[in-house]
């Protein structure tokens, strides 16, 4: 209504001027694109997940409400009926062992074997040694925001925005204290408690303030983004061994290959899932009652020809840098000889002399015909197993 053409200017008195009076209208546009996604920017809405405390110290709470800004809750499982295609509602009941009566709630109990003798513990009990506070955020204390690095990250972080239907100025001491740790570049540390009856964790407030594109669109909300910190134990010291350091002239062959290789123009939507078109195909053939599947063309698979025709001249010069002649591949970096396995195998299988295979030959001759063996399985049960799928 307010547009006369493409590059014509937008006029509010044509019809909106009735509706919003004196109201001056900042950023129009006429592109449909350009309105469509101002729209869909506004339509996005934060799902909330849970509404609790703040607790600064003993004298001083406000109200927080925490958020999932990564879209909406993936649908849950439900399970079908084969015969008639309905729900299935499944119930899980306790039975007594000697008569198969079933047990009620309360009835149930836990046990923990200390030493010798056997603990047991009611469902309550169990319950109560989970929880060590309320539910709530607690504040502990403030740390250079440098020391949180990125190896520290638990877990998806959770965003934080203020909550005023419980405290009345919350949203005041929640920007304060926000603005304060950004112009410092400080974190806090909590201890969280999402919700009653759940172990709590330490976390991080990483403060966030708003931002805005060109087209006082918001792209980023202000709030913390609460990050879940490991325990002590939860980070494991990885012993390295001492690598050594490419040569210079491996540095520019690596170059000079990624250049070559390098895809100017991709687009991964341009790509269709091999799997999803295979399924699409079965389907089609039987509904059809086909004779035969139609093969599918994997698209994720490299091109080989293509690659060669483009970088093969780095490749090789890449391959004769990196592993010059006589240069010993270790044994973790080789392929299984699948080929010489099962040929050793089927010849004793024909000579009755199957047991003198070893253990680590069985294995791989099971990992190379599919068949799936107990990790910890004994020779024995290898032997076993072997015969059985040989006939």
């Amino acid at each position: 209504y307010g547009s006369s053409g493409i590059n014509a200017e937008y006029g509010m008195e044509k019809f909106y001027s009735a509706l919003v009076p004196d109201q001056e209208v900042t950023n129009p546009t006429n592109d449909i694109e350009d309105l469509s996604m101002r729209v869909h920017r506004r339509e996005s809405k934060v799902r909330m997940t849970a509404s609790i405390n703040f607790v600064v110290n003993p004298e001083l709470t406000i109200g927080v409400n925490c958020c999932n800004l990564f879209g909406e809750s993936a649908a849950k499982h439900v399970n079908l009926c084969s015969k008639t295609n309905e729900p299935v509602i499944t119930v899980s009941s306790v039975v007594r062992e000697t008569d198969r009566s079933v047990l009620l709630p309360h009835e149930v109990h836990r046990s923990c074997k200390l030493g010798n003798e056997t603990v047991i513990f009611s469902q309550d009990e169990v319950d109560q040694m989970k929880v060590h506070s309320d539910k709530g955020i607690y504040l502990l204390g403030f740390r250079p925001a440098g020391d949180i690095k990125f190896h520290h990250v638990a877990g998806k972080s959770t965003f934080v925005r203020p909550c005023e239907t419980v405290f009345n100025g919350s949203t005041d001491f929640f920007v304060a204290l926000l603005q304060r740790l950004q112009a410092r570049e400080m974190v806090g540390l909590v201890h969280c408690v999402a919700r009653e009856g759940t172990a709590g964790y330490i976390g991080a407030l990483l403060p966030q303030l708003e931002e805005r594109d060109e087209d006082n669109e918001q792209v980023r909300p202000t709030g913390f983004h609460l990050i879940h910190l490991p325990f002590a134990d939860d980070i494991r010291k990885l012993n390295y061994e001492p690598s050594v350091d490419p040569s210079v002239a491996q540095v520019d062959a690596a170059k000079s290959l990624i250049l070559k290789l390098r895809a100017k123009q991709f687009n991964s939507n341009l790509v269709e899932n091999p799997q999803v078109l295979q399924f699409n195909k079965t389907l089609e053939a039987i509904a059809l009652e086909k004779d035969r599947i139609e093969e599918t063309e994997d698209s994720t698979k490299p091109d080989v020809g293509s690659m060669n025709k483009r970088a093969g001249k780095e490749m090789s010069q890449f391959n004769n840098v990196a592993f010059p002649a006589g240069y010993n591949i270790p044994e973790e970096c080789k392929k299984p000889d699948y080929k010489r396995v099962i040929t050793l195998v089927q010849n004793r299988q024909r000579e009755g002399t199957l047991s003198k295979v070893n253990v680590a030959d069985l294995k791989l001759y099971c990992k190379g015909v599919r068949l799936k063996v107990p990790a910890n399985a004994k020779k024995a049960e290898l032997v076993e197993a072997v015969k059985k799928f040989l006939g």
